[in-house]
């Protein structure tokens, strides 16, 4: 699993990050962070961030996580977003 964070003050580039992300199949847990199996390192998404960011002082991170170390995580407040299916571990049962 990957998480990726970023810090964009500038309206236009924050929204064409957020749709970029979520076009390619990343789930947004907040605002600003976003999670997926995809190393963006590795594909389209990168290559593009990287060329919106060359002349921004903003930033975006990228981490590599485990799900279990996903799954871990402790949430205060109100948090309706499912883990254990971001996490590729919920299994639908058809009968």
């Amino acid at each position: 699993m990957y998480l990726i964070i970023y810090d964009i003050t500038e309206n236009s580039l924050r929204t064409k990050v957020s749709n970029l992300l979520i076009q390619e199949g990343y789930e947004r847990l907040q605002f600003s962070v976003f999670t997926g199996y995809f190393n963006p390192q590795k594909n389209k998404v990168w290559q593009q961030l990287t060329k919106w960011m060359a002349t921004s002082d903003n930033s975006i991170i990228c981490i590599k996580i485990r799900s279990k170390n996903f799954l871990s995580m402790q949430i205060l407040g109100r948090f309706t977003i499912d883990l254990n299916d971001l996490a590729g571990n919920k299994i639908t049962k058809i009968i």
